[in-house]
């Protein structure tokens, strides 16, 4: 089984999900290359798709976006999984947020999904420009500050478990 994991990151907080998933599934006896959606040319030799994108302003990063729609017929045929990192879940009913608003449906269409989650990420208010932290502080909820989410939120142990998740699941595909 040959899996592509794709992602899209603005930070470097999703690549590194990704490199951990990779590694993850690696480690689980799976052929993974990780790389970034912007370096991917050609994905016919895989058997299975994993996509990540960061959320900015509600939405996918354009990157991922432009990758889903280049490749589309292609993915529609390979079994896909997709995660999105967004800091937003850390809030009350923020996972539901998240699937329900920031979700297009016009992608998630092209893509022949097995599953979808989404992780909390790493935000470091120090290397955020102000538009971006302006944006930030109207998507709150009001309910915490948004200054309380500074810090890295990745849950390893959740990310481990939907890698697991995925291996069990590809290893009952044809």
């Amino acid at each position: 089984m040959n899996i592509l994991v794709a992602y899209a990151s603005s930070h470097g907080s999703t690549a590194e999900v990704a490199e951990f998933i990779g590694k993850t599934l690696t480690e689980r006896g799976l052929k993974v290359t990780v790389a970034d959606v912007d370096s991917v040319r050609i994905i016919s030799p895989y058997d299975v798709v994993i996509l990540g994108t960061a959320i900015h302003a509600g939405a996918w990063l354009p990157q991922m976006t432009d990758f889903v729609t280049r490749f589309q017929d292609s993915l529609a045929e390979k079994p896909a999984y997709l995660w999105v990192s967004c800091i937003r879940v850390l809030e009350p009913h923020g996972f539901q947020h998240v699937l329900e608003y920031y979700m297009p449906d016009d992608l998630m269409e092209k893509l022949n999904l097995q599953d979808v989650t989404v992780f909390p990420g790493k935000l470091d208010l120090q290397n955020v420009d102000w538009n971006e932290r302006w944006t930030l502080a109207a998507r709150y909820d009001g309910a915490t500050w948004p200054s309380s989410f500074d810090g890295d939120f990745r849950d390893w142990d959740r990310i481990r478990a939907w890698c697991d998740k995925i291996a069990e699941g590809v290893s009952a595909l044809p």
